[in-house]
């Protein structure tokens, strides 16, 4: 039976806004038109799968579009010149008020009360499932939701209310948990749902175990740091190790996929082309993805793309004589956001990085080699550094390509598309994170030679001439390896905070693409603030804020 949406679109509204503690006079006090409760608008297995598809669908549309989650504004990460006045980085403009954080903390709650929704109506005795397995698989997936949402707002937020119920009321008296508490909350529903994730799944996209054994080490190890208990990162290295040592993911070290054949290219650029994401592709190292599918955009919800050739993307087309929509130009680009120089020249530079595949240049464009044959003279010649410095005077808009977060082979072009938009599924979690964050815990730990060997895992793949020693490892060569790997890929705001300290603070005025930054980035913190709109809405109970965003 075909699901009613909008019935289930509505209601799922209705407990969004009951759970954020909405006021009275928001709801309108009269008749109703239709009798649908919260025992009744659910009949089937296929409604309540369809609160599963709409929580993969909303994190997939955050996590690929919202730019502080890709790490706008961190050490990794910013608006080119021209686009200043965009940056996440001016402190005089970011305060507990600023819409970055607001919308990032709703968002989690709303996919809290989606998670609530279908736990509820999964264990509805009336809702006949094919089996009682695929009923256990249903809340598995609604609960890792709940979890996976926690764990982020411990790392962003700290210590946040917890609420596991269907809101049926208004309130305005939720009490933060601590930090310590919420991370427990998420490693517990993960740890409850293990038995019930599949080892792998035919329907790519859907979780499976090892998402929540990966993000299991991920809050163990941020519990660690919240609690200064070793035995956290213990349960790190377990849970990072049962994904790595247990025979179903590892890292590709042979070119694979449908380009596999194409010369001057590697394993690591096969890693990002169509078709190569998924582990049912023959990707072993794909441990979770989010599902992007041309046909769906056309047909459904507009929605199913990632529009990282538009938004990460440099304007070539700003030189004389290069065609900038051209495939060459990683496509139609407007350049909102641009590496930083740390992440763009100095983790390259170093000589560490000699011979380091994921630096070369078929996967960091750097040459530019003018394209138009209007210009007959210059056609197939490179531009010259000085037309470079040029065209960028005021404005940085050219810039190098990171190229795995674009295509040569730009799809729907005959069906409108102009080259802004990539239709190719994308990792949520890939193994290389997995093992830098077991890595992180050896080192926590005192264990640099473990440490070591996994890091070195990561750069043998990437055919590095040279390895890191127990000796060179710390936090600042991690998280500079995190940004060789996973480079628009993980959340490095989560990331950072995470760490704990002013690791956060001192990493972005050290690394900050604008003078602004250090400039206004005059008080330390570690968490971001709780939105003041949450705190002012909360009128029954006090709801502290973070250090050092009091009276900001």
């Amino acid at each position: 039976m075909k699901i009613n949406k909008y019935k289930i679109k509505l209601l799922t509204i209705l407990f969004v806004l009951m759970a954020m503690g909405c006021n009275d006079n928001e709801f309108l006090l009269e008749e109703p038109k239709t009798f649908y409760t919260f025992e009744n608008i659910f009949s089937s297995e296929s409604q309540v799968d369809q609160l599963l598809i709409t929580m993969y669908s909303r994190l997939r549309n955050f996590r690929t579009t919202n730019s502080q989650a890709k790490g706008f504004s961190t050490d990794v990460m910013d608006a080119p010149e021209f686009r200043i006045v965009t940056t996440f980085g001016d402190y005089s403009r970011v305060n507990p008020e600023s819409s970055e954080f607001s919308t990032t903390y709703n968002f989690y709650y709303q996919l809290i009360a989606t998670a609530n929704t279908a736990i509820y109506a999964a264990n509805l005795d009336e809702i006949t499932f094919e089996s009682e397995e695929k009923r256990a698989y249903t809340v598995a997936q609604a609960r890792f939701f709940r979890a996976y949402s926690y764990g982020i707002l411990a790392e962003l937020f700290g210590g946040v209310p917890i609420v596991t119920e269907i809101a049926t009321e208004p309130r305005f008296d939720y009490v933060r948990e601590s930090r310590e508490a919420t991370y427990q909350y998420a490693i517990n529903e993960l740890e409850a749902i293990l038995e019930s994730l599949p080892e792998t799944t035919a329907q790519d996209g859907r979780i499976v175990k090892g998402a929540a054994q990966h993000y299991l080490a991920e809050f163990y190890l941020g519990l660690g740091i919240e609690t200064s208990n070793p035995s956290a990162y213990d349960q790190a290295v377990k849970h990072a190790s049962d994904v790595i040592d247990g025979g179903t993911y590892a890292l590709m070290t042979e070119r694979f996929g449908e380009r596999m054949n194409e010369p001057g290219k590697d394993v690591y650029w096969d890693l990002f082309r169509i078709n190569n994401i998924n582990y049912n592709d023959g990707n072993m190292e794909s441990i979770w993805t989010f599902q992007v599918d041309f046909d769906a955009f056309l047909t459904e919800d507009n929605q199913s793309y990632l529009n990282y050739p538009r938004y990460y993307m440099p304007v070539y087309r700003a030189i004389p004589g290069f065609d900038g929509v051209a495939e060459d130009a990683g496509g139609r680009g407007v350049a909102f956001y641009k590496q930083t120089p740390y992440a763009g020249d100095m983790i390259w530079n170093d000589p560490i990085s000699a011979n380091d595949q994921r630096g070369a240049e078929h996967n960091i464009i750097r040459t530019i080699i003018y394209n138009d044959p209007n210009f007959p003279e210059l056609f197939g010649k490179e531009v010259p550094q000085e037309v470079i410095d040029e065209t960028n005077a005021g404005r940085g808009w050219v810039y190098p390509i990171i190229f795995k977060l674009t295509t040569d082979q730009f799809v729907g072009l005959d069906q409108g598309q102009n080259r802004s938009n990539l239709f190719r599924d994308d990792y949520a979690i890939r193994l290389a994170e997995t093992i830098l964050l077991r890595a992180e815990a050896y080192h926590r730990k005192g264990d640099n030679q473990n440490a070591a060997n996994d890091i070195n895992k990561i750069r043998s793949r990437a055919q590095c001439e040279v390895m890191v020693t127990a000796g060179e490892v710390d936090i600042d060569f991690i998280l500079d390896e995190r940004a060789r790997e996973l480079f628009g890929e993980e959340c490095r705001w989560n990331t950072l905070l995470r760490m704990g300290g002013t690791v956060a603070v001192d990493r972005i005025r050290k690394y900050a693409m604008h003078e602004i930054t250090p400039l206004t980035l005059t008080f330390d913190y570690n968490l971001w603030p709780i939105p003041q709109s949450v705190i002012d809405r909360n009128n029954d109970a006090p709801m502290e804020q973070n250090p050092g965003w009091v009276n900001r």
